[in-house]
């Protein structure tokens, strides 16, 4: 009897460690916060990337004019051909040839005094010159060959240095001439002009633009989330608007400079193809297809989840625990993970939720 009262108490016992147990787990699971995971697995990266473009030449200009003007002679419209020197446009140079003239008239007067003031210091007539003026005004007769001689230098340095101001006007006037011309810098085709007819004042915005046809290219304007898998030397393929036909070329070329405009942010990557001479033509535009340079499988985790560049949360025993990595580009969304993680862990992707203090970092 008595044992079995015994039996019954241990029962009881038993009975009551088992609720204060659940009731402490349940406890805990109600104030236990709620983490949202994510399984680490390998995932495929795209094998391409794709971009626009246009096609221009390797070998173009755009051309201003220094200074405004009117223009009074247009030989060219747009399409024709030009050849490397031939003028393109000129401004009315009747002011610009009589500056010319001006400064002409005003050298050949100074090169006159010029050469007579050294005539007269070789002859000595500028020393006696200056003895006199000096001994007029002396009270008696004295030594002045020092002051004399520093006087005459001072008029050959001067006399000099009018002629030399003289010779530069003169170029000055004669480069604002040249610069009243437009010349084509390269052998190739109008293929822009802010102008189509004569007898128009133009300021040195108004442009002219000259490009080789024979030497196209494919300037791709590349995203700046994708020019990190563009390499020079990259294969690529180009569909034309309005040609069926793929071609396909290689990139030769990203420009270092990235570029923002109204579309976003972007490089150019100049592509190559020996097929855009025969079937493209400058200012045709299309789209390509880049082989990524880290396309294939790859350890991804959505890049938001990584802390301070190289930790982020995992859930091991149902517990968070911080862990060191190491990763790599990233595409899109997601980023490479080179090390420090491997397939199937669980990755807490609402870090925000865990109060970093109570735990340890691996």
């Amino acid at each position: 009897m008595k044992s079995k009262s015994i039996l019954i108490l241990l029962g009881t016992i038993a009975i009551v460690l088992i609720v204060l147990f659940g009731a402490t787990k349940l406890f805990a699971l109600s104030t236990h916060p709620s983490y949202q995971t994510d399984t680490v697995a390998i995932k495929s990266i795209q094998d391409e990337i794709s971009a626009t473009g246009t096609i221009h030449s390797e070998n173009e200009a755009i051309l201003h004019f220094q200074t405004s003007g009117k223009v009074i002679y247009l030989p060219y419209k747009v399409g024709d051909s030009v050849y490397q020197g031939a003028t393109i446009a000129q401004l009315d140079t009747y002011t610009l040839q009589r500056q010319l003239t001006t400064s002409l008239n005003s050298y050949r007067s100074t090169r006159d005094t010029f050469d007579q003031t050294q005539q007269n210091n070789q002859n000595g007539t500028l020393s006696q010159q200056q003895k006199k003026t000096l001994d007029a005004s002396a009270a008696s007769p004295v030594d002045n060959t020092d002051v004399i001689n520093s006087i005459v230098k001072q008029v050959l340095d001067q006399n000099q240095a009018t002629l030399d101001n003289s010779v530069i006007n003169v170029e000055l006037a004669n480069y604002a001439l040249q610069l009243a011309s437009l010349t084509s810098p390269i052998n190739g085709v109008i293929t822009a002009e802010d102008i189509t007819t004569p007898n128009v004042n133009i300021t040195p915005l108004t442009s002219f633009s000259v490009a080789d046809p024979t030497t196209p290219i494919f300037k791709a304007h590349v995203a700046e989330t994708d020019i990190d898998y563009v390499t020079t030397g990259a294969d690529v393929l180009i569909t034309l608007n309005g040609l069926s036909k793929q071609l396909s070329g290689t990139v030769t070329q990203i420009e270092p400079q990235k570029i923002t405009d109204t579309t976003g942010s972007y490089y150019i990557v100049d592509v190559a193809s020996n097929d855009l001479k025969q079937y493209g033509k400058l200012g045709q535009t299309g789209n390509i297809l880049i082989a990524n340079t880290s396309s294939g499988e790859h350890l991804l985790i959505p890049t938001w989840t990584i802390l301070n560049h190289n930790y982020v949360w995992i859930l091991e025993n149902n517990q968070p625990v911080l862990k060191q990595i190491t990763i790599g580009k990233t595409h899109g969304q997601n980023t490479e993970v080179l090390s420090g993680l491997t397939v199937d862990e669980k990755i807490i992707t609402n870090p925000q939720a865990i109060a970093k203090s109570k735990y340890n970092i691996l």
